[in-house]
């Protein structure tokens, strides 16, 4: 291994990613999206994602395909004690100038919501700088917020409202895990689509969180060994199966 990081996705990948969000059919919405991750990748303006579900997961998700998987995904979240990046979670400050500097090279996140007490500085330290990312996330209650104006937000879509699409939400998201997890096109089977549609298919974040542990359960000789690759312990992979369906019928 030669250790250095997978280079940045290419522009159709990221565009690719952005029609995973917001519907293969809505071109518009797409475009206008891909033209506001390219003027807050470039550091011009915030990024402002819109929508019901928990978004910070789809932020830092759309980082790793803005700026890849290396550089930092740092959140805001004064509510949430500071903790260091771990396989399952971002990092996360009270302090918002503390994580502007930790998120250097890479994004911040924060939702609004939930802005730092420092905010205010926190925007002043971005404006001197040329090497953060800001991700803002704006729950679906706030439909007529400051934020929401330019650069156009992206406005993530329920996913009641995309049902025909969801056989190929589960199919692009499988096919992440099978690359992230370095494992074969046999890792995710038809059983195991048709389970993450009927028992985890809730949100985009679900979805995500779903293929990728069953495709570590195929891949791996047991649950043990899935739950190591997957950065968590086995007990809380075995319990998120249970969960859903009983012991009996889970994939296996």
């Amino acid at each position: 291994m030669t250790g250095d990081a997978p280079p940045a996705p290419s522009r159709d990948e990221l565009r690719n990613f952005l029609a995973r969000l917001l519907g293969w059919t809505n071109e518009r919405a797409v475009d206008l999206a891909l033209r506001s991750v390219e003027v807050a990748a470039d550091h011009r303006a915030a990024l402002v994602l819109h929508g019901a579900e928990d978004l910070v997961p789809i932020a830092r998700s759309l980082h790793r395909h803005v700026l890849g998987a290396a550089p930092p995904f740092v959140v805001c979240d004064p509510r949430r004690s500071a903790a260091p990046a771990s396989v399952r979670s971002p990092a996360n400050y009270e302090n918002g100038v503390r994580a502007v500097a930790a998120a250097a090279g890479g994004a911040l996140c924060v939702r609004a919501c939930r802005l730092p007490s420092d905010f205010p500085a926190t925007t002043s330290r971005l404006r001197d700088t040329d090497d953060v990312m800001l991700v803002v996330c704006v729950a679906s209650e706030y439909e007529d917020g400051p934020l929401l104006v330019r650069p156009a937000p992206i406005c993530v879509p329920p996913l009641a409202a995309r049902e025909a699409e969801l056989p190929r939400i589960i199919d692009e998201y499988a096919r992440d895990a099978i690359t992230e997890l370095n494992a074969g096109r046999s890792a995710f089977t038809d059983a195991d689509h048709a389970w993450v549609r009927e028992h985890a298919a809730g949100s985009l974040t679900e979805i995500e969180k779903a293929t990728l542990r069953l495709v570590a359960l195929r891949a791996s000789r047991n649950t043990t060994v899935a739950a190591a690759r997957l950065g968590m312990a086995q007990v809380s992979l075995v319990r998120w199966l249970e969960r859903r369906v009983p012991s009996a019928q889970v994939p296996t």
